[in-house]
């Protein structure tokens, strides 16, 4: 595994403490040591004869002399208290957990009446466990997904229709893995008693209880013995926030550490990206001799595998502008195998790269047009949008991290081109388009949405092109109508849920939703007449009766089944990307991207790992094997969840790579 994962496993506990301590340390803003000097030395001796002032290769990167750590998600849990149950829940079972869910509620401010919540005879409260994951990388209010379990002695029936109550959210570890770390240096198995860590986020909302959509291949909804859909687990979408940062770690190799060199690398990184970041934010800052912690800028902030890529090929000295290193790579960017190295390494270099990548987009390989288009984004420049939208239209290769890149920036050059990509007829380029502009700008008017009911977002964009009807079953809560208004086909009566009815009567250009729900002892029906048919005015009339995602899903499922729809209905129409290494391994081969285009759909993963490839750009060796590999899949969220108070914590914590929307890659 990667020397980084096994030295941040240490710092977590022991070392990072040590070093967080000596965050006052004075440094100078220079790089004075004896390897600095040397490199100066060398510098000044080739320029007096006419040379390079410095061959800056792999070897005097940043890159060279640092290994990236804190890559790997935190598994942070808790136990919580979901509220608004329709008579499914019960009381709180006896026991650790009942004692800790006690002793968070005690620390709420104006909490009373404790024992009577938990105990609630009306069955409208149950205890629940808690489980998220903060990616690397997260900023401070990031929101994160939580998934929500019952214990195994848990008396609850079902969590529809429940909401959490604001839950914090720890890290934990065990006593023997805790002394392996700081006698031994490296973690053990969990053994001895558990231990509470820091508190990583804060969780509540509405519990979207149940499986709705058919997971991929089983076209089956998941039910219990009795037929019935799951509602033991739920899941909150974006329902935690992370309360404090995850920086990265840059850790400088032992043959290098020290206080000048550990400030000089901070400063070249932080002149390098100071025109991509937020005024307030040093994107480095060396905490002793051998750390520097990282912060991801913000024209990065849905890609940061390209951040820590682009900032280990910044040159420990800078690169003068007539230096051959600069000029070897600008050649470089014109030839279709190695351009995308070369545009990686002329981002490194910062603003003074701009002119040689403009002359890329004039290129006609589309290799060298999608390097250098990809770059300027990334360096704060529109040139290459118009390019980058040509391009993730024409090659699904190069589809994923085009719209990644012109998500970089809240600019209309770069929103328009996404916009105008919604109306594609390409599902996955639709639906990615919108991913990216809601990541670009969330209130853009194109990818603005509604929220109904508190439960789901209803997005209505690209009118005037073909209808279609998007659903996810692995992000948010959101329903995406793409094109002109899809509507519902009568004659048909649908029965939605256990409690809602959708009717169209024939040559009828009305639909009613009907709702029967009982109060007291006697059943009471509610009714809401719509003017039309459209799909859009279902759905919110829906919510207006108190129905929510579940139903607006289940809706859209029944109706497609009966064929009454207007419109397709497509679920995680989500770009799939090749790594940096197989596209450049296409680039050597393949120049018109005809084979590319076909095996990023065999090979593709829509969220890769952060680390997976390693963070070194691809030799320009060719290779002699078939480049593309099969991906490895995505693990789940977690994969005993809600056990990390339990018996068992046998499994390490699932690696997520967070890229959509917080730490995308």
């Amino acid at each position: 595994m990667h020397r980084a994962r096994v030295a941040t496993a240490g710092l977590n506990r022991r070392t990072f403490l040590a070093l967080s301590a000596a965050a006052g340390l004075s440094v100078a803003t220079g790089c004075k040591g004896p390897e600095a000097e040397a490199l100066k030395a060398k510098a000044q001796g080739r320029s007096q004869i006419g040379e390079d002032p410095l061959d800056l290769d792999a070897a005097t990167s940043i890159g060279s002399k640092t290994t990236i750590g804190n890559t790997e998600s935190i598994l942070v849990s808790g136990v919580g208290l979901v509220y608004g149950l329709q008579g499914t829940g019960s009381s709180a079972p006896p026991g650790g957990w009942r004692m800790m869910l006690e002793e968070s509620l005690k620390r709420m401010p104006g909490m009373t009446g404790i024992k009577q919540m938990l105990d609630d005879p009306g069955k409208s409260t149950s205890l629940v466990l808690v489980s998220a994951l903060v990616p690397p990388g997260a900023r401070k209010g990031d929101p994160i997904d939580v998934q929500i379990t019952l214990p195994d002695e848990s008396k609850t029936t079902s969590l529809k229709g429940g909401r959490l109550l604001l839950c914090e959210l720890f890290n934990t570890d065990t006593t023997g893995n805790l002394k392996s770390l700081v006698h031994e240096g490296k973690p053990t198995g969990p053994s001895g008693e558990l231990r509470k860590g820091d508190r990583w986020a804060v969780a509540e909302g509405t519990v979207l209880a149940g499986q709705f959509i058919p997971t991929s291949g089983s076209g089956t909804i998941e039910t219990d013995a009795d037929g019935q859909p799951l509602f033991k687990v739920g899941k909150i979408w974006g329902g935690a926030k992370v309360i404090k940062p995850r920086q990265y770690f840059l850790l400088i190799n032992s043959g290098s550490q020290s206080p000048q060199m550990a400030a000089s690398l901070a400063e070249r990184l932080n002149s390098t990206f100071h025109a991509t970041t937020e005024p307030n934010l040093k994107v480095a800052d060396a905490k002793t001799r051998e750390l520097i912690l990282l912060n991801v800028p913000l024209a990065y902030r849905n890609n940061h595998y390209r951040f820590l890529l682009v900032a280990r090929q910044i040159p420990v000295l800078p690169a003068a502008g007539d230096s051959m290193y600069r000029k070897r790579l600008e050649e470089e960017l014109l030839d279709p195998a190695a351009a995308l190295t070369a545009a990686v390494k002329l981002e490194a270099l910062g603003s003074s790269s701009m002119r040689a990548l403009r002359v890329g987009l004039e290129s006609p390989s589309p290799w060298v047009r999608f390097a250098a288009g990809e770059a300027l984004t990334y360096l704060g420049q529109t040139d290459g949008a118009a390019e980058l939208a040509k391009l993730a239209e024409a090659h699904p290769a190069l589809r994923a991290p085009a719209l990644k890149a012109l998500a970089a920036m809240d600019d209309a050059a770069c929103t328009d081109r996404l916009a105008e990509l919604t109306s594609s007829s390409d599902p996955s380029l639709r639906y990615g388009a919108f991913i990216a502009l809601r990541l670009a700008d969330e209130n853009n008017s194109t990818a603005r949405g509604v929220l109904v009911n508190n439960s789901f977002w209803l997005h209505q964009l690209a009118p005037g092109s073909a209808p279609m009807i998007h659903l996810t079953t692995d992000r948010r809560c959101e329903i995406v109508l793409f094109g002109d208004a899809p509507k519902l086909r009568g004659p048909f009566t649908l029965p939605v849920g256990s409690e809602f009815t959708v009717s169209v009567p024939a040559a009828c250009n009305e639909a009613t939703v009907t709702r029967i729900v009982k109060v007291k002892n006697d059943l009471e029906e509610k009714k809401v007449v719509c003017k039309s048919t459209a799909l859009a005015e279902v759905l919110l009339a829906i919510g207006r009766l108190g129905g929510g995602y579940a139903e607006g899903v289940e809706l859209i499922r029944r109706a497609d089944r009966g064929q009454v729809l207007s419109a397709a209905v497509v679920v995680d129409a989500v770009p799939s990307e090749l790594n940096i290494k197989q596209l450049a391994d296409f680039a050597r081969t393949d120049p018109t991207l005809t084979r590319a285009n076909t095996e990023v759909a065999k090979a593709g993963v829509v969220r890769p790992e952060l680390d997976v490839s390693g963070f070194d750009l691809p030799s320009n060796a060719p290779e002699t094997e078939a480049p593309v590999a099969t991906a490895p899949a995505r693990p789940p969220l977690n994969r005993e969840p809600g056990r990390i108070f339990g018996k068992r914590h046998d499994a390490p914590p699932p690696a997520d790579p967070g890229v959509v929307p917080a730490g995308g890659q």
